[in-house]
């Protein structure tokens, strides 16, 4: 106790140097906690995305993500209520379970022949509710979440497409969708056409008068045609009303988006309406996704005689996720390091700095009898309070900055989101970035105390008492 009150006068009797290495060790400190509290932010966002539409689980027929998506009726699941219904019966899943709800997903060509349009598609038939359900889980409190599908579950002949699909497909005039304008179709008149025009003037007259009696705000369906392959290679056929468009988070997926009520997307590739695709369970913490995964394989295996099954979390099935997370990982490790060095010259030189400014003196308790390791130890202390002291001011002064910044109302569209949603800085998501970020700060400030500590250690007792 007494070298740690020793340790402290020595710091204060040069305040100017301490204040100076210490702000300097702040300031270090925030921006890794800072930048550390934005991944946190990312990784939430990006996760919360994920599990609001795709869910944290996903059960296949064991196979189907090898060779599902070219033939769809070997790798399906059958008779998905009575398994839905199981799993829901066991306590354990039941606990942790927020939504399980079946999916089928399907490609093929979308058209919309009264336009000459056709695009090829990639889309999925839900259970409307379901899936407007996943879309309020926010675990993490970002507000980021999932504007309703237009469908229900009533009307099975309703659909929702992309934007970028409606815009191919000439569907942006009937869906009277905002900042969105059909394909131009160059029209050539002959001699009949013009003839025609003075009937097709006549006619727009009373056109224009039957809309105004419609009300603006309503948008009309448009019908479409979607042609896909059954599982023996057939072509089927389906008309899927088209309610509404909405923006997807990219151009690929925009272009290509198809949502229809499950029984239509059924009916389209299967012809059975006890098929589907996959099962998706969104549970209510993503901490229970490991323990939930490794109890429903068991489960499964246990209680499904006829069919196998594979179950894979989201990180599994989205494997751009953990590189995304890996790259900032990295960032915040080599900005780590350079705070690190930083910090590791800047106590460097405030310690040589006391060690020259207390020659005389170390040579005086040297000549007393105090040793050599009492000397290092004395120095390694002023390392490390230097180190607590700047670790603990940082810790409080990004808090509050914090504190300040969630509350400014700052938004923005996190990676893979159309909507803006409220930019957070999640500093106490993650305990371990506080605590090791702390752990860092103290052992790189004492660690840079070794050096000066040697020295003073090492000094020859006469000649460090001559530079009096």
């Amino acid at each position: 106790m007494n070298n740690l009150k020793l340790a402290v006068r020595n710091l204060i009797r040069n305040r100017r140097r301490s204040l100076t290495t210490i702000f300097a060790m702040v300031i270090g400190m925030t921006a890794l906690l800072l930048f550390g509290g934005f991944i946190s932010s990312i990784y939430s966002g990006l996760q919360t995305g994920i599990v609001q539409t795709q869910g944290h689980l996903h059960i296949y027929k064991e196979g189907y993500l090898e060779f599902g998506p070219s033939r769809p009726t070997d790798y399906y699941i059958d008779d998905y209520e009575n398994i839905i219904s199981q799993i829901n019966k066991d306590d354990f899943l039941k606990q942790r379970i927020k939504v399980i709800t079946p999916v089928v997903n399907l490609a093929g060509i979308a058209g919309n022949y009264s336009a000459d349009s056709s695009k090829t598609f990639i889309g999925s038939g839900v259970i409307p509710s379901d899936k407007n359900k996943m879309g309020t889980w926010d675990q993490y409190g970002l507000g980021q979440n999932q504007k309703p599908l237009s469908i229900n579950d009533n009307n099975t002949t309703q659909g929702v497409v992309g934007v970028g699909m409606a815009k191919m497909l000439g569907l942006c005039e009937s869906l009277i969708i905002p900042d969105c304008k059909d394909r131009p179709v160059e029209i050539v008149k002959g001699k009949k056409d013009e003839e025609v025009d003075e009937q097709v003037l006549a006619l727009s007259s009373l056109l224009e008068e039957e809309n105004q009696q419609e009300s603006d705000s309503k948008k009309k369906s448009v019908q479409i045609d979607l042609l896909a392959s059954t599982g023996s290679g057939a072509p089927n056929v389906v008309s899927l009303s088209i309610i509404n468009a909405r923006k997807m988070p990219n151009k690929v997926l925009d272009d290509s988006y198809v949502t229809m009520h499950l029984t239509q997307a059924q009916k389209l590739v299967f012809a059975d309406d006890s098929r589907v695709s996959s099962l998706i369970i969104q549970l209510k913490k993503s901490e229970m996704i490991k323990e939930t995964q490794a109890h429903l394989s068991k489960y499964l295996k246990a209680n499904v005689k006829k069919q196998t099954f594979e179950v894979k979390n989201y990180g599994e099935f989205n494997t751009e996720f953990f590189q995304i997370i890996d790259m900032f990982i990295v960032i915040f490790i080599f900005i780590a390091l350079m705070i690190s060095l930083v910090v590791l010259f800047t106590t460097v030189n405030t310690l040589t700095m006391s060690v020259m400014e207390r020659i005389s003196e170390i040579g005086s308790l040297r000549a007393m009898g105090l040793r050599r390791s009492a000397v290092r130890w004395q120095f390694l202390l002023e390392g490390a309070v230097i180190g607590v002291a700047g670790a603990t001011l940082g810790i409080i002064v990004s808090i509050i900055i914090t504190l300040v910044f969630n509350q400014s109302g700052f938004s923005w569209s996190p990676p893979g989101s159309v909507d803006s949603s409220n930019l957070k800085i999640l500093l106490f998501t993650n305990p371990l970035l506080l605590i090791g970020a702390w752990i860092l700060m103290t052992m790189v400030a004492t660690v840079s105390s070794l050096l000066p500590a040697r020295y003073a250690s090492k000094m020859n007792i006469v000649n460090a008492i001559r530079n009096n």
